[in-house]
């Protein structure tokens, strides 16, 4: 993802439809690790204040709960903007050209 490139709320939509659609063909095998990461960027960008809007840390015997949060929380310091254009370069990697169509139209 160009660091100069700025990800529009629309295209992060469009993205984070292709993302969750399990009938996008994928150009490689997401790991674990990347599919949390994709979940704490995609709550950090669409969630405007993630500190004081994120539920507390689930217990101990919830685990998928905890690391979600935890991918979550792992993205703090991010702005908004930010996490779009991770999400947006993550998926990319992971997708490919239907990426990349959606963000050459923007």
């Amino acid at each position: 993802c160009d660091s100069t490139m700025t990800v529009s709320e629309g295209t992060f939509e469009k993205i984070a439809i292709l993302v969750g659609d399990k009938k996008t063909p994928m150009a490689r095998p997401s790991t674990h690790a990347e599919k949390l990461k994709l979940y704490g960027l995609y709550k950090q960008a669409t969630v405007s204040d993630s500190a004081n809007q994120r539920p507390k840390r689930p217990g101990m015997f919830n685990i998928d709960g905890r690391m979600r949060w935890d991918a979550w929380a792992a993205c703090d310091d991010m702005s908004q903007e930010d996490a779009r254009q991770a999400y947006a370069g993550l998926a990319k990697e992971l997708i490919g050209k239907p990426v990349e169509d959606v963000l050459a139209s923007e």
